[in-house]
Parts: structure tokens; sequence; C-alpha cells
């Protein structure tokens, strides 16, 4: 007898994968530069609402892939770490793009 749950993930089709794996890395990012805005000064975690609610968007999009059939075991391992080794695993591109996006944001209020 075939595994009805089986026989899902085998009708999915690529695009839809590939769809849903996009979302994942979106989700991921959106949580860690949260996160990373969060952490940024002294003090208690700024934009706290803005990292929960990423949070629970993260959640939503890997339970989402997770009942189309994706893999999502390392991913949701993730969640489970601590707000500093996730900042650390913000790809250095978006670090990059995020700290210019600060220092014009600066420049125009020095201005």
């Amino acid at each position: 007898m075939t595994d009805p749950q089986y026989s899902e993930k085998e009708r999915l089709p690529n695009d839809a994968r590939e769809y849903l794996a996009d979302r994942l890395d979106g989700a991921r990012d959106l949580y860690l530069l949260a996160l990373a805005l969060g952490v940024r000064g002294d003090g208690p975690p700024l934009f706290g609402r803005m990292i929960r609610e990423a949070r629970i968007h993260f959640t939503a999009v890997i339970e989402e892939c997770r009942i189309a059939g994706l893999d999502t075991s390392a991913i949701a391992v993730m969640l489970g770490k601590m707000n500093e080794e996730l900042v650390d695993s913000i790809r250095p591109e978006i670090w990059q793009h995020l700290e210019q996006l600060i220092a014009q944001r600066a420049r125009g209020r020095a201005g």
C-alpha cells in the first residue's frame, strides 16, 4: 500500500517546490534582519514586536513547506538558536546592504 503523504509529495509540481523554497528563504532572511536590527545598541532588544511577527511568519512558512513535503528539519532547528548565533548567520551581502541603508538614513538626517 502506498503512503498517502508520500503520494502528495510526488504530486507537488517543481514550480510549487521552488516557490515554497523561495518563500522559506525570504522568511528566514526577514527573521534574521529583524533580529539584527533588534540587537543593535545596548539594553533590551529594539523592534520586539517586529521580531515576534517575523518569527511567527517564519514558523508559518516552515509549516506550510513541511505540509507540502519539503524537508525543513535543518532550517527549523534555526528557530531554537540564540539570537546572537542567528545574527552571525546572516549572509554577508544582506549585512552589507543593511549597513548601506542605515548609513544612507544617517546621512539623510544629518543633512
